[in-house]
Order: C-alpha cells, then sequence, then structure tokens
C-alpha cells in the first residue's frame, strides 16, 4: 500500500475522531456518565480506555521514531506484517457497523480497573490524537516496514510501525460505535 495514501487516511480518520470528541466534551456530564447497564462502560470510560491502550502505540511509535527513523530512508510502500493486519483487520468495524470479533478487556487497559475515567479523558484523547498526526506526519520521512514497535500485549508481539499506526486507530474507529451507541441509548 501507497505510504502518503495510507498516512492520509490515518490522519483524516483521526481528525474526524478529534471533531467528534469536541462535540461530546460540549455534552451534559450525566450524558457521558451514564451507563446502559451495570457493569457496562459509560461514554467517559471508553475514551479512557483508548487513551490506556492507544498511548502504548504513541509513546511506542514516539520512541522508536526519534531512535531509529533517520537509519532507514523513506520508503513509498508499506507492506502490512500478518500479525499486525490481522490485528487491524478484526478490530475495523464491518461496513454496516457491526464489530465482527469481540475482545475481553485487559485489566490493564479497563478504566474501572484502574484509576476511571473523567472529563479530563476527553481533553487527553485529543491531545493523544493530535500525538499520532504528529507522529504521522514525520513518518514520511523513514521507513515504516523496517522500525518495530511492542504491541500492547507486550515483546512477545511486535508491529511494523506502519501497523502500529493502523491498530491503535482502528481500534478507536470500533469503540466510536460503541460511543455513539452509548450517547443514543443515554439521551
Amino acid at each position: 500500500m501507497d505510504v502518503n495514501t495510507m498516512i492520509d487516511e490515518l490522519i483524516m480518520a483521526l481528525r474526524k475522531q478529534i471533531a467528534r470528541t469536541k462535540e461530546i466534551q460540549q455534552m451534559p456530564a450525566e450524558l457521558l456518565l451514564k451507563r446502559q447497564a451495570a457493569g457496562q462502560w459509560n461514554t467517559l470510560e471508553v475514551f479512557e480506555h483508548m487513551n490506556l491502550s492507544s498511548g502504548v502505540y504513541a509513546r511506542g511509535l514516539a520512541k522508536v521514531l526519534a531512535g531509529k527513523a533517520d537509519r532507514h530512508p523513506a520508503n513509498a510502500e508499506f507492506k502490512p506484517g500478518i500479525i499486525g493486519d490481522f490485528s487491524t483487520r478484526s478490530m475495523l468495524p464491518e461496513a454496516d457497523g457491526r464489530i465482527a470479533w469481540r475482545m475481553k478487556t485487559l485489566r490493564m487497559f479497563d478504566p474501572p480497573k484502574q484509576h476511571g475515567a473523567s472529563s479530563d479523558s476527553l481533553t487527553r484523547f485529543i491531545a493523544l490524537c493530535e500525538e499520532f498526526i504528529r507522529l504521522l506526519e514525520s513518518a514520511r520521512t523513514t521507513d515504516l516496514n523496517r522500525l518495530k514497535v511492542v504491541s500492547s500485549l507486550g515483546p512477545i508481539i511486535r508491529f511494523k510501525a506502519g501497523d502500529a499506526f493502523r491498530f491503535p486507530i482502528a481500534h478507536q474507529q470500533r469503540h466510536f460505535l460503541q460511543i455513539e451507541r452509548l450517547l443514543q441509548g443515554a439521551s
């Protein structure tokens, strides 16, 4: 796949997420804190979950781009890795908005089992998306096939840098569908 096209599409997805998050910031707190059922996350907890899980990739990408990007000249093509591509595709919602492959959340990414969530979760999510955009722009000058980033599951699974961008953004797209369902059910 063409690197610049991939980066442009990811940046466009992030900008949409930022715009929607800014709209959600204007909503009443009671709407964002409402749970559909006991034990389910509210809207703010979904945002905090994305901060926790996507933050792993943003930090990993920042580290690898700062330390090794200049060693590998730009490559116009990105070939997804087998595990990275499978993981990304499994995260993406179906065209009709269905989530085909459901997963259990690891404790370290479960906001109620960590430090909870607040309206600050929205502000931090916007900052996280802006950081991804900055990293994507800087990634245009390196080979996203050669740089590796440790996955959120630990050093056993390492993604190519291109997949380390694709996966969390797909994961966020999945959770934005959840957010929309929560907001519809709460109003």
